[in-house]
């Protein structure tokens, strides 16, 4: 389970052609993604079917620090403080040693720091370890395999926050993470849900190649507690955030307008003022882009 192989218990999902990824890349992001598909026409989307978790193939498609270095361009890429990182600080106690992984971003390292928490990031971005580095933070150009090789159980809080879906290794990824943890300690994993509303325009051009490897949803993420021996802690669904909302807007809209009654009282009267005013009243119960998952190595 986990060992990202088409041959191995998955089946296939369905098919996309490159040339439409490239164009869409360009489209919404101005970015040439086609050196990444080295001459490849198709990428397949597979279904893993123990444990749910899908993925895309083959796998050597994946972006580099200049993909990267031009999404950071974008001010909305490496938001430094969102709703998880509240969560998750409001859930960690002072004494807690907690590693973060995939730590970009650096608003949450930086605001553990700022409490004196005994705290590290990995990263392998390097213009976010320059700029950690100037902040004076401990982040380390490793990935968590390299690093959990000299740093067994030695964490009460291990947590990765929108990483794992960008990872093709995961099970190696996950089973290092899982042993920088102390017995008993936790695991965080917050990533896009994929049964959320944002499966009904596939998560959008970033949820493809070359950004992200895998989709995942609450079927998956409870796989990686019995496959991986952990103890599911709390199970937290995002509010609907304003900076989604015209997200959230737009994809109910097309839905609704499939309908043929609905789509002739369109004429008539909006339909998107009324889920505007809809959202704008209820958005904080209205389920949102990403799920997180706590859970516990058990002793």
């Amino acid at each position: 389970m986990f060992e990202v192989n088409p041959s191995n218990n998955s089946t296939l999902v369905k098919t996309y052609k490159t040339k439409d990824l490239i164009s869409k890349y360009q489209k919404q992001l101005n970015f040439d993604i086609t050196q990444y598909y080295k001459g490849i026409d198709e990428i397949k989307l597979y279904e893993e079917l123990s444990s749910g978790y899908q993925y895309y193939y083959p796998l050597d498609i994946y972006g580099d620090s200049a993909f990267y270095e031009h999404l950071q361009k974008f001010d909305w890429y490496y938001m430094p403080w969102k709703w998880e990182h509240e969560y998750l600080l409001n859930k960690l106690n002072k004494k807690d040693k907690v590693l973060e992984v995939g730590a970009g971003g650096l608003g949450f390292i930086q605001k553990l720091s700022a409490l004196n928490f005994d705290c590290v990031g990995l990263e392998l971005n390097e213009q976010s370890i320059e700029k950690a580095r100037e902040l004076g933070l401990d982040v380390k150009k490793k990935s968590i395999q390299a690093f959990s090789l000299k740093n067994n159980e030695s964490f009460d809080v291990v947590c990765s926050f929108q990483v794992l879906e960008h990872i093709t290794d995961v099970h190696s990824f996950i089973s290092s993470k899982i042993k920088s943890l102390k017995p008993g300690g936790r695991l965080v994993i917050c990533v896009p849900n994929n049964d959320s509303f944002i499966k009904y325009d596939e998560g959008g051009i970033l949820n493809f190649p070359p950004h992200h490897a895998g989709r995942w949803n609450r079927k998956s993420l409870n796989s990686v507690a019995s496959y991986f021996n952990l103890e599911i802690v709390d199970v937290v669904y995002e509010p609907l955030q304003a900076y989604h909302s015209q997200w959230y807007i737009s994809s109910l809209s097309r839905r609704l307008k499939k309908n043929f009654f609905i789509n002739r009282i369109n004429k008539f009267l909006s339909i998107d003022k009324f889920i505007r005013a809809y959202v704008e009243k209820y958005r904080s119960r209205i389920i949102g882009h990403s799920i997180m998952f706590i859970y516990k190595k058990k002793h």
